[in-house]
Parts: structure tokens; sequence; C-alpha cells
């Protein structure tokens, strides 16, 4: 079974299209199909308001979909790491789904000694990612990313590149040791629940911070899509057409306006 989730914050979400790709490529339905599963969760009413984080669940021939209300305290800004004294355990890293028992083992570990989240070290000794995260950081003004090709495909990770491009920020991918990423100006953790999260301590050591963050936030929360927005744009029949149109005028609809190729 494959999974993915994605916040639905107030009636926006970010980077849609970008879950969509992801889901379909890793499964094998085609996008029209998996674009028909969002499409039916973004059409839900109780989804206009608060926050969401559903989760939609397929395997060959079937799909779930749980639509999960949280609540405003369950967003955090900062995250604590530990690291495992054993090598990534997981059989299919490129792969949201599969590995979850074992990575849901590994974060109650961290949790249990006082940390959030499990830091994922390949058998080469370099950081691959978060249990259930992306793991960047800055060094010397350069955003880097982390060069393992054994990890799952970021959405939150490849919208971060594309405001640093916009930005004028540059960008590295490589291979780096945990050492060398907890001695970096800043280290971010990356999830679709979360957005940016600063790494506070790492297996119990102060980490640095150089207070980035707060502007790639408000960068990440200006892409956001109304999805009204995104429902008017993905292919959809008449019907879906119709419902659209009643949500707009049920919500109070204000277009998106964040652009890709916009400086922000």
């Amino acid at each position: 079974m494959l999974h993915d989730s994605l916040l639905i914050r107030h009636g926006r979400v970010l980077d849609v299209d970008g879950h969509i790709e992801r889901l379909s490529r890793s499964s094998g339905w085609s996008l029209d199909r998996v674009r028909a599963v969002y499409r039916e969760l973004l059409q839900k009413p109780e989804v206009a308001e608060g926050l969401w984080f559903p989760r939609i669940s397929i395997d060959q021939l079937t799909c779930r979909v749980q639509t999960r209300s949280i609540a405003e305290t369950t967003l955090r800004t900062e995250v604590r790491l530990w690291t495992p004294s054993c090598s990534d355990p997981r059989q299919r890293p490129e792969l949201k789904g599969p590995d979850f028992p074992v990575q849901m083992s590994l974060r109650a570990q961290a949790q249990a000694g006082g940390a959030d989240e499990a830091v994922l070290v390949g058998a080469d000794g370099t950081l691959r990612e978060g249990a259930f995260s992306s793991i960047v950081h800055w060094s010397e003004g350069r955003l880097v990313v982390s060069g393992s090709e054994q990890r799952l495909p970021s959405v939150t990770e490849a919208a971060v590149i594309r405001i640093a491009g916009l930005r004028g920020d540059a960008v590295a991918s490589r291979l780096c040791t945990p050492d060398e990423v907890r001695a970096a100006d800043e280290v971010w953790v990356l999830s679709s629940l979360h957005g940016i999260r600063v790494v506070s301590t790492w297996d119990g050591l102060r980490v640095a911070s150089n207070g980035r963050a707060d502007d790639y936030r408000a960068a990440l929360r200006g892409c956001e899509q109304h999805v009204v927005e995104w429902l008017e744009n993905a292919p959809a029949e008449r019907s879906a057409q119709r419902h659209i149109a009643h949500l707009r005028q049920a919500e109070g609809y204000v277009p998106h306006q964040c652009k890709r190729d916009r400086h922000i």
C-alpha cells in the first residue's frame, strides 16, 4: 500500500500537482486516475475551513481516503532530532508506505528519548532524510539538500528549492555526514504537515540557527493555492465544474496571487 498526505489550511494547499505526480509515478496509476481521487477529496465541503491532513492510500486495485482534521497546536516550527545506532533499515526508501512500520518504530524511539524525529543514515555513513521528513541545511549562504538517491522525493523540499531559485539563493545537492549537517549554519526538517521546522537539538546537542526560516515559511504560504482555483484548472467532468462553481460562490473565494516565476 502506498500513501500520500497533504495539509489543507483553510481551503488552501501547497502544490497539489506535485503530490499527484509523485503518487502516480510510484503507484503506476495514471495521472488522470490519481487526479480524480484528489479532486473528489478537495470537493468535500468540510475541507474548506480549518486544518486537515488527509491520507490517500492506494494499491493496484483500491483507494481509500481518510479526511483527518487536526488542531492548530499540532503544527510546529522547531524539531529535535535523534540518530539511531543502526543504518537506514528501509527496503523501499523511494516509496511512501511500504516501510511505514519500521519508520514509525524509529520515530517512536526518538520520542521515547525526548526527541521528535529520527534521522536515517545510509550504510556509507551519509545522511538520507528523516523517518517522515526531508532534511536540508544552510552552509555559507547556500541551501544544501541530500544527494542520496535512497530517499523519498519530497514535495515540500521541491517547493523550497523553487523559492530559493526565485530569491537568488544558491542550492547544492551533495552527500553529507550527520556531523557535517549538524555543524551547519541552520538545519531544517521539511514535511507536508509542518512545512519548515528548524532543528533546535540533535542527539541532545544544540544546533545553530541564523533566522532564515521565517522568510521561507512566508514564501511557502504565499504559494499555497486555493482548492477552488486548483479545481477550476484541473481537468474535470462537467458535473464537477458545476460543483466548483457552487463552492466558489459559497466560500468567498479569493483568487490565488502567487506565480512560480514571480519574485518572492
